[in-house]
């Protein structure tokens, strides 16, 4: 990417975006695939990823659009998820971190993104399901555009096409 670039970064939740958990934090490692896109805890708790989401952050990491996690859940285990479902490398950076405050996570994805892509501006885009976090983000990152997961868009299609629009 060129110094003077703007770079184009996805942040997307995990629970309840990416997958079907509502808390990953509270499961219990070791995970095992128990299906494609499926995995199960030591105490028999699922987890689904969400397929639309999935193929949305596939065809934008194609098409050159940077993706980060933005998730409020214990590191270690939010990461082991997604290394089970073979999803770790589908990111360029992971912003989880167990405190609510997602605009601080992203600073920190934001200087990773500078230093590493040479990114001079951002195009943000924001993916979550809820908009608690919406608030102090916009705050610190007023260009943002936020997209509720599952209520903005009910699918792949609708879902990529308001990611693109914001691009």
């Amino acid at each position: 990417m060129g110094d003077s670039e703007t770079c184009r970064i996805v942040f997307v939740d995990l629970d309840g975006t990416l997958w079907d958990h509502e808390d990953v934090s509270q499961m219990k490692p070791p995970f095992r695939k128990i299906g494609e896109g499926v995995i199960t805890d030591s105490h028999g708790s699922i987890l689904r990823v969400r397929e639309d989401m999935l193929r949305i952050l596939s065809i934008l990491r194609e098409e050159g659009v940077l993706l980060s996690t933005l998730s409020w859940n214990d590191p270690d285990i939010a990461l082991q998820a997604l290394q089970e479902l073979g999803l770790r490398d589908l990111f360029h950076y992971h912003a989880i971190e167990f405190h609510p405050r997602k605009d601080l996570m992203a600073e920190k994805a934001l200087a990773f993104f500078a230093s590493r892509h040479g990114c001079k501006d951002f195009k943000i885009v924001y993916i979550d399901d809820r908009d608690i976090h919406f608030k102090d983000f916009k705050e610190r990152y007023p260009g943002t555009c936020f997209i509720m997961a599952w209520k903005d868009f009910a699918g792949f299609e609708e879902g990529l096409e308001k990611v693109k629009k914001c691009l």
